[in-house]
């Protein structure tokens, strides 16, 4: 008994447990757990704060359903960026996950040298077989808590736990927490950022394949922005003090710097090694910030479809657990025989795939991107040599660029260096392939997306070359929002700014997808070197660029 979709080229084997959010799927790699729900749950309300008595319910129904149950419960502290976060499951799939991904405070303390306090920051509740709940999913900001019902997806919980944690983080901290990825090349850090399926992982692996870089972030990242002092120091700051009295916190603190610069007011901030400083608000280069990247997942949860453009990540792959990695049929193999091929050369004869015979090794290689949204948890260290990785979460990268990705092939344009206006807008709108819109790229932001998008499509509606003018002078525009924006509006000022569209395939010269992400990432590395304001290229002229193969 299967579930499959539309077209018959892969499917799950399913569960005669109608309560089971999770259960084994056909064995591939270390371990393969199929969950019932893999997406978003029907319910996803992230304004609980607004509904008298519902976090209260909620919270019960939770306790209940853990002290009359039978089966075990499991809890385990883990660090996002300096924040405690306990979650609070019977999932063995999630528990096992949330303990791969992140440090644990242990962990943490090892790498960074910095121990925590006890008490969590977040509180994760995730519980599968309660029968008075749906397939949910809640976030408190008031309350710092997110509570989950009946699903076993470690996608969406991931993410609103990293949303949950960018909200504490933006407000009181003015950390900056991104849907990106990162890469250094000689010492250069490259942010993308984009909509799902544009290509962001395969950039950052496909830079990679250069010398002299480091990886470091693949999904999510946090930046701080900092300035230069006068005592040859860089601060983040996190608040401001007039006579012992805040006037800024967090994100405001960028605005109100730029609009008292000789103030004799006490800036209370982080070094870029997370130590507290103290200057004057005057004794701040204002004029000339700088945005750092830092990452904090210790095992990278990611798409097992990198194999098709990065055949290398099979080895790691195959020793991974992996969620929703599915059967596929003939018709599938048949249909993919050509990608399937290529990556069959560089795996045939290695180990492990040498003990595995050319049919299975065909239907192993199918099943890692069969369906779009398989996950493994992948040991970036592994990969690459530990030198190559930032290994210490604590450990900045200066982003000298960043990468708006998009793959619109109803457009010529390759690459392009950006303005603040059109910057802004690209984040506002937030088009996806599908023609969907997620603003800043990030669906899982913990926020009442619904109101900030009605808002920003009144604005859209005026004209998408005035957005940010527009937007700027409103004066109702969503507190939330203005978090996200306020801080986007720092990365600009920090760092150069580019669209890049992944449309190479358009360019009759190219023969492969490998060939495309190739020649994409040395356009990248151009960027990166380019200091002109006036910087496109398009399908016509993007060999230009490139000059000849090396």
């Amino acid at each position: 008994m299967t579930v499959a979709p539309d077209k018959t080229l892969y499917s799950f084997p399913s569960s005669d447990d109608a309560m089971a959010p999770e259960w084994p799927g056909t064995p591939i790699g270390a371990k393969n757990t199929i969950t019932r729900q893999k997406g978003r749950t029907p319910i996803h309300d992230k304004v609980v704060d607004e509904k008298a008595g519902l976090f209260k319910r909620l919270l019960a129904s939770s306790f209940e359903h853990i002290a009359g149950s039978k089966a075990p419960t499991y809890s385990h502290d883990v660090v996002i960026h300096g924040m405690r976060v306990r979650a609070i499951t019977n999932s063995e799939h999630l528990i096992g996950y949330w303990r791969d991904n992140w440090f644990s405070p242990s962990e943490w303390a090892d790498r960074t040298g910095i121990k925590l306090a006890e008490t969590p920051d977040i509180l994760v509740i995730a519980l599968g077989r309660v029968p008075t709940e749906a397939e949910a999913a809640y976030y408190s900001r008031q309350n710092d808590t997110v509570i989950f019902f009946n699903t076993s997806y470690y996608g969406q919980l991931k993410s609103w736990v990293l949303g949950a944690v960018g909200r504490k983080l933006a407000v009181d901290y003015g950390i900056h927490s991104i849907h990106g990825a990162v890469v250094t090349k000689d010492g250069k850090g490259v942010l993308y950022i984009a909509p799902t399926g544009t290509g962001k992982s395969t950039s950052t692996y496909g830079l990679m394949e250069f010398p002299n870089t480091r990886f470091h972030s693949d999904d999510w990242v946090y930046v701080r922005y900092a300035y230069p002092t006068s005592a040859g120091a860089r601060i983040s700051p996190a608040r401001v003090l007039e006579g012992g009295r805040e006037v800024a916190r967090g994100y405001q603190c960028y605005r109100w710097l730029e609009e008292h610069p000789r103030s004799a007011d006490t800036v209370i901030g982080r070094g870029l090694d997370d130590a507290e400083l103290t200057c004057a608000a005057k004794d701040i280069d204002v004029d000339h910030p700088e945005a750092y990247a830092y990452t904090s997942e210790k095992v990278f949860y990611l798409r097992s479809n990198l194999v098709e453009s990065f055949p290398q990540a099979a080895f790691d792959m195959v020793r991974s657990r992996l969620e929703n990695a599915p059967d596929v049929s003939a018709e599938f193999l048949a249909e993919h025989k050509a990608t399937i091929g290529k990556v069959f050369a560089h795996l045939k004869g290695k180990k492990p795939f040498d003990a595995m015979h050319d049919d299975e090794l065909r239907t192993t290689i199918g099943r890692f991107f069969a369906f779009d949204n398989t996950r493994a948890m992948f040991d970036i260290a592994t990969v690459f040599p530990k030198e190559r990785v930032f290994m210490n979460p604590m450990e900045p990268a200066r982003i000298h660029a960043t990468f708006l990705i998009k793959r619109n092939f109803d457009e010529d344009l390759v690459v392009e260096r950006m303005g603040i206006d059109a910057f802004m807008a690209r984040l506002m709108v937030g088009r996806t392939p599908s023609g969907a819109k997620e603003i800043v790229y990030n669906s899982y932001r913990a926020v009442d997306d619904k109101s900030e998008r009605s808002w920003l499509d009144t604005i859209e509606a005026k004209g998408v070359d005035k957005m940010w003018d527009t937007y700027q002078k409103a004066e109702d525009k969503p507190v939330t929002l203005h978090e996200e924006m306020e801080m986007f509006r720092m990365l600009f000022r920090s760092a150069k700014a580019y669209d890049l569209n992944t449309v190479l395939e358009k360019d009759k010269a190219i023969t492969s997808r490998m060939d495309a992400v190739s020649r994409t990432m040395r356009i990248i590395v151009a960027a990166l070197d380019n200091e002109s304001d006036d910087f496109r290229y398009t399908i016509a002229d993007y060999s230009k660029l490139l000059g000849p193969e090396r």
